[in-house]
């Protein structure tokens, strides 16, 4: 097999170069192809937009902090803190019978546990959780972006 192809390579020189030449030109442009087309795995998920997200970052003492003074609030059970990105997501379960109207006071109430820095870095938003009937219910949710100063509420 091996003396065929040094017979068929020395029988068309010119065309094996410009093959090879070929070869190497489409092998550059998959790889630029690749490399301006497609996100390199490597990259963050966010891109640029958490570039200064360590110098407005919500510690784990605030969270914490913000955890302890909200569970002292009346009629709430439990909450639950997650944060993806430039989101922080609470979620909130309220002891049975707590009105949607009280629930909107205790997520301001919630708001005003944050400082500043972080209130005007993230987009918050609340989840109100309310187990009834032994179903896990969800009548509000409450939106606050970060250049606002209120929450929107939606109920269900």
């Amino acid at each position: 097999m091996l003396p065929k192809i040094k017979k068929f390579i020395k029988k068309n020189k010119k065309q094996v170069k410009i093959g090879l030449i070929v070869l190497i030109i489409l092998i550059v442009f998959l790889v630029l192809y690749k490399s301006l087309f497609y996100s390199n795995s490597e990259k963050a998920t966010y891109g640029v937009r958490l570039r200064d997200i360590e110098d407005n970052e919500f510690t784990k003492e605030e969270q914490k902090e913000v955890k302890e003074k909200s569970s002292d609030i009346e009629g709430v059970s439990s909450l639950e803190i997650v944060i993806k990105g430039r989101l922080i997501k609470f979620f909130v379960t309220f002891d049975e019978g707590v009105s949607n109207d009280d629930m909107k006071n205790k997520f301001n109430e919630m708001v005003g546990y944050i400082s500043d820095k972080v209130k005007n870095y993230y987009d918050i938003t609340f989840y109100a959780v309310q187990d009834k009937d032994d179903k896990e219910n969800y009548p509000l949710i409450g939106y606050k972006h970060k250049s606002n100063a209120e929450i929107t509420f939606d109920e269900f």
